[in-house]
């Protein structure tokens, strides 16, 4: 007996939108202090305002993540659609961090621009950790379910945190579980 399988699609969760967005609005805001015609009409020529902006933005998005991460553990959610959410995510945010690591090694270039460099560094750094959790949910989920062992829970754990390691890690964890999960319901048919 033959039966036709769902494709099902994965959408991106409501609520992960503010982390996902969050390395782009870092990037517009550098967009803002470099024009002035931005800076002026959304700023008023104060670049405490902008950090202000992406303080409570990091806050609302950091809020967010949490919310998914908890609620991702609490209620059994499917790990391999963690994985996968936590796998697009990662990958929409390939363009901004690209842009914001040149921008970021240009800017090293003159000592007068050195600290742009590091305020980059910062928030890239705030904004892998926000997508991070969402990975963490989603291996902890795993280890629950028993698809991983301790060793290699904290391995992929560790690797989430971790710049350009945690898109590669993302894809082969994604991977390895749907691969997994595949076969043990082939066997079960």
């Amino acid at each position: 007996m033959c039966e036709k399988m769902k494709i099902r699609r994965s959408k991106i969760p409501f609520i992960v939108i503010l982390p996902v967005l969050f390395p782009y609005l870092v990037l517009f805001s550098l967009i803002c202090i470099l024009t002035n015609t931005f800076m002026e009409i959304l700023f008023y020529n104060n670049s405490l305002f902008i950090l202000l902006y992406l303080i409570i933005i990091y806050i609302a998005a950091l809020i967010c993540t949490t919310i998914f991460f908890i609620r991702n553990i609490l209620l059994h959610r499917d790990f391999i659609e963690i994985l996968k959410i936590n796998m697009i995510v990662k990958i929409i945010q390939i363009p901004a961090y690209i842009v914001l690591f040149l921008l970021g090694m240009l800017f090293l270039i003159t000592i007068f621009t050195m600290g742009i460099s590091v305020v980059l560094l910062v928030f890239n750094g705030m904004a892998i950790f926000l997508t991070g959790l969402i990975g963490l949910s989603g291996i902890i989920r795993c280890f629950f379910e028993k698809k991983l062992s301790l060793k290699n829970t904290v391995m992929y754990a560790i690797f989430q945190f971790i710049f350009v390691i945690d898109v590669i890690f993302c894809i082969i964890i994604y991977r390895k579980m749907r691969g997994q999960n595949g076969k043990r319901n082939q066997i079960s048919s």
